[in-house]
C-alpha cells in the first residue's frame, strides 16, 4: 500500500442535499515534509454535523474542498519522532486513501481499541462525548433520569449506556422501532420512544412523571426540545447537554443549565476516559452498532444517508 501513486479523495462539489453533490476524484499522492508522516485509511466516521450549514468547524467547506472526515489509519512513510512506519493512529484524515498529518490532533491506537473502528466510536470521540458531558458537565447522580434523543447512534447509546452503568435511569428516543428495539435490547436502556409513531410528550408523562433531570440532545433542531419545554418534562434543576450543536438559548430554557458536551475540550482527560471505558466494552458492560459500507466510491451516499438520519448505528467507511 505504501508504493501507491495517486490518492482516491471524496471532494464538495456544492452544499451536499444528494450524492452527486459530491465527487470521487483521483489526487497525487501526497508529499512528506520534516515533521509530518503519510497514512492509509483503514476507517472513515461520517459526521453529517460537520457538512450541514450549522454543523461543527469544518461546518463553512466550500467547493472544491475534501469532506472532512475522523479516520483510523496506518502510517506508511514517517518524517515524524512519533509516529512511525506502522504505527495505527487516530486522526483527521478527510475522505480519502492518503493523508499527510504533522502529528496536530493525532493519537496513537490504544492497545484496548480493539477492534480498530471502536476508536472512531463508542471509545473515540463520541463516547467520550458522552462520558464527560454526563459525568462531568451534568454531574450525573444515581437514581436521576435521563433522557437520550438519537439513542442509537455512537454517542447517544454511550451516554444512555453510562447513565445505566452509573446507577440512574435512561430513557431513549429514536426514529424506528428497530432503533428502539436495539436501543433496550443490546444498549439495556430502560425504555426507548418511537418519535415516528409515537407522542413523544404522553410517552414522558408516563416513563419520566416527575420529569427529566438530565437530557442529553445528540441531534439539535427545536422539533423535540420545545416538546420538552412545552410538556414541561425538565424536573428542577435539570440540565441540557449538548453533542456537537449550536447552542440552545438559555434564557428560553428558564431553571435549565445548558452544558455543552464536546470530545476536544476534554483530550487532556482522555487517559481518564478509556481507562473506564476499555474496561466496559471488554467486559462486554457495552454494545455498539456501526453501520458500514465498503470503500470511497460508497461514501457520499452514506453520507447522505446520515445527513437525513437514515443511518442505523455509527456510519464508517472501511478501506
Amino acid at each position: 500500500m505504501a508504493s501507491l501513486t495517486s490518492n482516491l479523495q471524496i471532494r464538495i462539489k456544492r452544499p451536499p442535499s444528494q450524492s452527486a453533490d459530491l465527487e470521487l476524484i483521483e489526487a497525487p499522492r501526497p508529499t512528506l515534509t520534516n515533521g509530518s508522516f503519510l497514512a492509509r485509511a483503514m476507517w472513515l466516521a461520517l459526521d453529517p454535523f460537520l457538512c450541514t450549514p450549522n454543523g461543527g468547524a469544518a461546518a463553512g467547506a466550500r467547493p472544491g474542498d475534501l469532506v472532512p472526515a475522523r479516520g483510523v489509519a496506518q502510517v506508511v512513510d514517517s518524517r515524524h519522532e512519533v509516529f512511525g512506519v506502522g504505527s495505527l493512529v487516530e486522526l483527521d484524515c478527510g475522505l480519502q486513501q492518503l493523508c499527510v498529518s504533522n502529528g496536530q490532533h493525532a493519537r496513537l491506537l490504544h492497545p484496548g481499541q480493539t477492534p480498530a473502528s471502536t476508536a472512531l466510536g463508542v471509545l473515540g470521540a463520541p463516547g467520550m462525548a458522552a462520558y464527560f458531558g454526563l459525568l462531568d458537565a451534568a454531574r450525573l447522580r444515581p437514581g436521576e433520569t435521563v433522557l437520550v434523543s438519537a439513542a442509537a447512534n455512537a454517542a447517544g447509546a454511550m451516554a444512555g449506556q453510562i447513565a445505566m452503568l452509573k446507577g440512574a435511569r435512561a430513557i431513549g428516543i429514536a426514529g424506528s422501532r428497530e432503533k428502539c428495539d436495539w436501543v433496550t435490547r443490546h444498549a439495556r436502556l430502560s425504555a426507548c420512544i418511537n418519535h415516528a409513531t409515537e407522542n413523544v410528550s404522553a410517552r414522558l408523562k408516563q416513563l419520566a412523571p416527575h420529569g427529566v433531570d438530565v437530557y442529553f440532545d445528540n441531534v439539535g433542531g427545536r422539533s423535540l426540545l420545545d416538546t420538552i419545554v412545552a410538556g414541561r418534562h425538565f424536573a428542577s434543576g435539570a440540565r441540557l447537554v449538548q453533542h456537537n450543536l449550536q447552542p440552545a438559548d438559555a434564557q428560553a430554557l428558564p431553571g435549565v443549565q445548558v452544558l455543552r458536551a464536546n470530545a476536544r475540550d476534554y483530550e487532556h482527560r482522555r487517559a481518564e476516559f478509556l481507562r473506564e471505558a476499555i474496561a466496559w466494552h471488554g467486559a462486554g458492560r457495552i454494545a455498539a452498532k456501526d453501520h458500514v459500507v465498503e470503500g470511497l466510491a460508497n461514501a457520499p451516499a452514506h453520507l447522505l444517508l446520515a445527513m437525513q438520519g437514515g443511518n442505523f448505528g455509527r456510519p464508517l467507511v472501511r478501506l
